[in-house]
Order: structure tokens, then C-alpha cells, then sequence
């Protein structure tokens, strides 16, 4: 069950495509919403437009029946909200994805990635929406599971979403074709069972199929033809080159992509900034 949840906005009409989301989450989760824009300079009128500009969203939100504080940090953008996550003992971190092509893109939605790279807490990623109003549709999630714990840790997470918004968990899983004869479907299916009964229990309707080919194409297929409203996925905590190659999944999904994405690093741990540690976290607050 989510408790508090952080939403990073940037000042412009892209970031609150993510907007829709949230108040879908609090239609079914008793939660309290931190807003959070990130300044690079602490300079008064920078403090003064983002806080402004916050406590406008905020005011909307609240008119709505949320509880919403606001907050200005200061410092490099993934890092400053990753860190208030962590500090805050946040439940899940949302925001927006740049909907740009090419170079453009991968350099406006590195903010994005480089949060999912960061935080040791469940991220919700979203890109533009044309209109920014009203609740999302939540009713079909394709989880994608290799079988593995990892890749099943992702459930602690979406499964109380499942069930709130009464959504069924579409399971997938994808082998490579030329393991298809090491990697029987019986076997993939008879070990993702066990979690089906699981959720069966809790009343989380759920569905398995396994797919042929590369991970990336077949998850954006599956999620297409299923109309799927989100996806949500678990990627390894790692570092190093191979925290890029266990990562490049995800990070693909999330730029050739336009479905939501719900991402949990499993095994991640954040290490605050030294220099950030040593100084005060410079917010400014209101209820």
C-alpha cells in the first residue's frame, strides 16, 4: 500500500502528463503527495517562479480532496529526487519522460533514466500526453517474468495496484528462439504458477503467455495487441557496464515505447552524493 508518494515536475506542460496518473493512484490509495521541482542555482527568483508554480499544481490537487506539500530542491535534478525519496521514506517516485526522436530525445529523457538508474524505490514513467486532465484508465498491466526471483520482485509492487484498481496482471515471458528446445513452455509456465495462485488468492485476476524473440519487440508487441494501460518490469541493481546491459531492457521499452512504465531495481541501493550529505537538503515547504 503506497503511503507517500513524490512527483517531479519541471515547470513545463510535459511534465504533468504524469498529473493523470497520480490522481488515478489517489482514487484508490489513501496517500499523502510531495510536488518536487529541481533548481540548478538557489537563486530568489528561480525559488520564487518554482515555488510558485508548484503551489499552483498543488492548489488544483488539493480541490481535488489530496493532501499535497510541495518542495524546491537544489542541485542535479535525478540525484536531488532520488535523495528525497530515500530521506523521506517515499513509497513510489513519479514523473514524466521527454516524448522526443533521435539525439533530442535520448538527451531530454536522461533525467528520466538516470532516476530509474538511481533509485532503490518504484518508479512510474510516463510520456507526454496531449491533454494532461482527468484519471487514466488502469484495467490491463503486462508484467514481464523470466521466472527468476528478480524479475519477480516487481509483483510486491504491482500487485496492491492490481488490486486497488482492480486491474488484471498480464504475465509475459520471452525466450529467446534459439533456447526454445533448452527451455520447455511447460516449464516456464509451471514455475509462474505458483505466483498466479498467489494473487488468484488475493483476487488479482491474472493471465501467462510466453512469446519467441527478442525481449525488447516482443514486450512492445504484447503490450499493444493486450491495449495494455501499463507496464511494469523489474531491472537488476547493478553498476558498471553491467548495470547497461541488464538495464538496456528497460530503457529501451522506455524510449521506443509509449506505454507507462512501472519500474522496480531490484537489489538497488542509492548512495547519497558526499557533498549533498554534508549540507543541509535545501527545501522550502507548504501545506
Amino acid at each position: 500500500m503506497m503511503r507517500k508518494i513524490l512527483t517531479a515536475l519541471d515547470g513545463g506542460k510535459t511534465s504533468e502528463s504524469i498529473l493523470p496518473y497520480l490522481e488515478t493512484l489517489l482514487a484508490t490509495q489513501d496517500a499523502d503527495v510531495s510536488l518536487v521541482r529541481v533548481i540548478a542555482e538557489d537563486l530568489p527568483f528561480l525559488r520564487r517562479e518554482a515555488t510558485a508554480y508548484l503551489e499552483r499544481v498543488a492548489t488544483a490537487l488539493r480541490s481535488k480532496g489530496a493532501i499535497v506539500d510541495s518542495h524546491v530542491l537544489v542541485g542535479k535534478t535525478a540525484r536531488s529526487i532520488v535523495d528525497m525519496a530515500v530521506r523521506g521514506g517515499f513509497s513510489m517516485i513519479l514523473m514524466c519522460s521527454r516524448g522526443k526522436s533521435g539525439l533530442q530525445r535520448l538527451l531530454l529523457g536522461s533525467v528520466a533514466e538516470a532516476v530509474l538508474r538511481l533509485s532503490p524505490l518504484p518508479v512510474l514513467v510516463v510520456h507526454p500526453l496531449s491533454t494532461a486532465t482527468g484519471k487514466m484508465r488502469m484495467k490491463r498491466i503486462v508484467v514481464p517474468l523470466d521466472g527468476s526471483h528478480r524479475s519477480g520482485t516487481i509483483l510486491e509492487h504491482v500487485a496492491p495496484l492490481a488490486k486497488a484498481t482492480g486491474a488484471r496482471l498480464l504475465f509475459v515471458t520471452i525466450v529467446d528462439p534459439r533456447a526454445k528446445d533448452d527451455v520447455p513452455a511447460e516449464v516456464l509456465a509451471r514455475n509462474l504458477f505458483r505466483e498466479q495462485k498467489r494473487l488468484h488468492k488475493l483476487g488479482i485476476q491474472t493471465e501467462l503467455s510466453i512469446r519467441y524473440g527478442d525481449p525488447v519487440a516482443e514486450i512492445l508487441s504484447f503490450g499493444g495487441v493486450q491495449s495494455a494501460d501499463l507496464v511494469a518490469l523489474s531491472t537488476h541493481g547493478r553498476s558498471g557496464l553491467e548495470r547497461m546491459r541488464l538495464g538496456s531492457v528497460t530503457e529501451s521499452v522506455l524510449r521506443q515505447g509509449k506505454f507507462p512504465l512501472l519500474v522496480y531495481r531490484s537489489a538497488g541501493k542509492f548512495v547519497p552524493d558526499p557533498v549533498r550529505r554534508a549540507r543541509r537538503l535545501e527545501t522550502v515547504g507548504s501545506k
